[in-house]
Parts: structure tokens; C-alpha cells; sequence
């Protein structure tokens, strides 16, 4: 017990725990699952050993409004019935408690910041090297396998990228600012490598955010300099990606209006919100009942022409129809809650003096921008290393944000 007192107490182990976790997520296979258990559990051994638990008041209001979305689910549940299995990803929002209380326990708050900064930098780094590895193995595939499937490589890159931006500006010496370059261009690589449009489009907004303030906040020539030189690096490793994804996208349109939207990516996707629409309108209150789609959707292909495993998917390619699809508009309304009430106790400490503070506080801002509007093509609560990974950051930024604690 003595030792685990002073390895939890060493000043470095939380922050390499966050740097392993971040450089390694795209890089290594379950590497998420592996460094993400280690910090939550010395996250819950902090807090256990070193009392009182120092908990602010934001933090109590934030877990809350974190939860809405599982607990706004509940009445559609007990209403339509549910898998309850579906609640699983929604419910690991509760991983802000003890991580949040764990870092108030021991933490260093500018260690930490440096080891989340520069993890994502180096995970977007590493993210570039598995996805030039995986072109160069299976050339014309899109990047994911065998770490995830693409579009949840593409969510996690995308945050991996904002998080390096920041860091460009943030780093005090110049081979972080190095490292920084090289991840953040290296993380938008990857959201190219994955040919999804959703982490892509996401990007773009977040990154705007970051523009805004970083432009704001450093108004000199050299930042002027640099923030365009990354925009048209952006704009040459991604313009590609998104002139095809819009050639595709109107093809695929014009086939689903002449009726054979079943055979193309986008027709499904338009089909199944089509069915989401119709579902909804049914029963708005309540939907479906949570995790009851596939039952849904055999229904639909019982009568319709389907195609390959149409009828097997299990969410509809829009977190926002997916959730009025499954709970109705009490359970929108939760996803709503738990999506954008951070994105607002983030941007009210963009006042603080503090440059840490503001820093942490615009990184989770962009995210939450970035996955909200990612969500308009595809679910957030459909993959566990995007779940854990934006439950995970929005605490790191979370608790970076907020230095002044009370006991409890």
C-alpha cells in the first residue's frame, strides 16, 4: 500500500499515462483499451487513497448534464421495452467522475497539459505512419483495420489534430512546436487516409474554432504566417478527399431519386433516415425503444428489396435521427444536453486569464463542435474507442480548464 501511495503520488505518472494513451490510440491495436484502463483505474486508486475527494461544483453540474442522454433514454425503455445493451456506450460518459476526481487528487495541472498536447501530437503522428503502412499494404482500402474501422479512426484523428493545432501555438520549445507541426498535419493525413466525409466535414468546424482564437488571442505575423501555411496544408492533403466525396455524394442522390438507392452508400443511408423519419412520426415521444432498429429494419426488407446486410445495421448513420429513432424526442433532447452543454461551460472559461486555462478550455470546444456536426453523417455512440476517447478528453480538457477546487 505504501507503494502504490508513492507511485500514484509521483508528479510524472498521470501524465505519461495520458501521453501513452493519446500516441498510441491509432497506432497500436487495443492500445486504447490497454492505457485507457490503466488511467482510469489509478485514476479511481488516487481517489480512494488521497482524501477528501475535491470535486467543483461545475464538475458535479457537467457529470449531470453528461448523463442526460442514457437517463433521457430510460422513459422509452420502460414505455417500448429496450436492449439494454444499447446503453452501453451512452453510460460510459460516467467515466468524467473518476477520472476528473482522480486528476483533482494528484494531478499537476501543467505536466498533465503537456502530456495531453504532446501525446495527441505524437498520435498524430503515429496515426500518419500506420496509415501510409496500411496504403502501402492495401492500396485503395480505406485506413482503419485493424485498429478500428474507419470512421472511428477518422472521429479519433480528427481529435488528435485539433488537440496538435493548439499545441503549435502552446509549446514553449521549439522541437514540441516540431512534434506539433508534424502530428497535427500527420492527424489530417489520416482523416484523408479514411475516406470519411463525416470526421472530415467535423474537422473543418473545429478547426475554424481554433482559427478564430488562436488569430484573436496572437494577433502578430509570425502567427498570421503560420495559421495560413497549415490552412493550405489542410487544404492540399484534403481537397481531394473532398472533391470526390462530392462527385459521390450526387451520384449517389440522383440514383436513390430514380428509385435504386439501395445499391449505393448514400441511398442506404438516405433509406435508413427516410425509415427513422417515418418511425419517428409514429411514436415522437418515445420511438422505437433503444436498440430495437434491427427488428425494425427486417421489417422494412421483409417487403423491400435489400441488399448484402442492410438489415443487420444497428444504427442509422446520423447520431441525431439515430436517438429520435430509438427514444424519441425526450431522448434528442438528452443526446442535445450531453453533446452541447460542454461545448458552453467551455467557451464561458475562454474568459479566464489564464493561458492554460483558455487553451484547454478552446481544445474542448473544438472537439465538441467537431463531433457534433460528424454526428450529422455518422454515430458517435456506435464504436467503443470513440466513445472512450471523447468521454476521456472532454475530462482531460475538463479538468485543465478548471484549476480552483473545493472538498467534498
Amino acid at each position: 500500500m505504501a507503494y502504490l501511495r508513492r507511485l500514484l503520488s509521483s508528479p510524472q505518472l498521470f501524465p505519461l499515462l495520458v501521453w501513452l494513451f493519446y500516441a498510441t490510440i491509432l497506432l497500436l491495436p487495443d492500445a486504447h483499451d490497454v492505457f485507457g484502463a490503466f488511467l482510469v483505474v489509478g485514476c479511481l486508486l488516487a481517489t480512494l487513497l488521497f482524501r477528501p475527494f475535491k470535486f467543483n461544483r461545475s464538475d458535479v453540474v457537467l457529470a449531470c448534464l453528461l448523463l442526460a442522454y442514457p437517463v433521457s433514454m430510460l422513459p422509452s425503455a420502460f414505455v417500448k421495452g429496450a436492449d439494454f445493451s444499447f446503453f452501453d456506450y451512452p453510460v460510459r460518459a460516467l467515466l468524467f467522475v473518476p477520472v476528473v476526481l482522480g486528476l483533482r487528487a494528484r494531478a499537476d495541472h501543467l505536466l498533465l497539459s503537456r502530456g495531453f498536447f504532446l501525446g495527441a501530437s505524437a498520435g498524430g503522428l503515429g496515426a500518419a505512419c500506420f496509415s501510409l503502412y496500411s496504403l502501402l499494404l492495401y492500396p485503395g482500402a480505406r485506413v482503419g483495420s485493424p485498429i478500428t474501422h474507419p470512421i472511428p479512426f477518422g472521429q479519433i484523428a480528427t481529435l488528435l489534430a485539433l488537440a496538435a493545432f493548439i499545441s503549435i501555438f502552446n509549446s514553449p520549445r521549439y522541437w514540441e512546436r516540431l512534434l506539433s507541426v508534424f502530428g497535427f498535419l500527420g492527424a489530417t493525413f489520416s482523416i484523408y487516409a479514411t475516406g470519411s466525409y463525416g470526421p472530415l466535414l467535423g474537422f473543418g468546424f473545429g478547426l475554424s474554432v481554433l482559427f478564430v482564437f488562436v488569430l484573436r488571442r496572437q494577433s502578430s505575423r509570425f502567427v498570421y504566417v503560420s495559421s495560413f501555411l497549415l490552412l493550405a496544408g489542410v487544404l492540399l492533403i484534403c481537397f481531394p478527399l473532398l472533391i470526390s466525396k462530392f462527385i459521390q455524394i450526387a451520384s449517389d442522390v440522383q440514383v436513390y431519386a430514380s428509385g435504386s438507392g439501395m445499391g449505393t452508400s448514400q441511398g442506404q443511408r438516405l433509406i435508413l433516415w427516410s425509415i427513422s423519419f417515418r418511425e419517428t412520426a409514429n411514436s415522437p415521444f418515445f420511438g422505437i425503444g433503444p436498440g430495437h432498429l434491427k427488428s425494425v429494419l427486417s421489417g422494412y426488407c421483409a417487403v423491400n428489396r435489400c441488399l448484402g446486410d442492410f438489415s443487420s445495421f444497428n444504427q442509422v448513420h446520423n447520431q441525431y435521427f439515430d436517438s429520435a429513432l430509438n427514444a424519441g424526442f425526450i431522448g434528442l433532447s438528452g443526446l442535445l444536453i450531453t453533446i452541447f452543454s460542454p461545448a458552453v461551460l467551455f467557451f464561458r472559461r475562454l474568459s479566464s486569464p489564464s493561458a492554460q486555462v483558455q487553451s484547454a478550455s478552446v481544445t474542448g470546444l473544438a472537439i465538441v463542435v467537431a463531433a457534433s456536426v460528424s454526428m450529422l453523417s455518422q454515430c458517435l455512440f456506435a464504436h467503443n474507442i470513440s466513445v472512450i476517447s471523447y468521454f476521456l478528453t472532454i475530462s482531460i480538457c475538463w479538468f485543465l480548464a478548471s484549476q480552483t477546487v473545493v472538498d467534498i
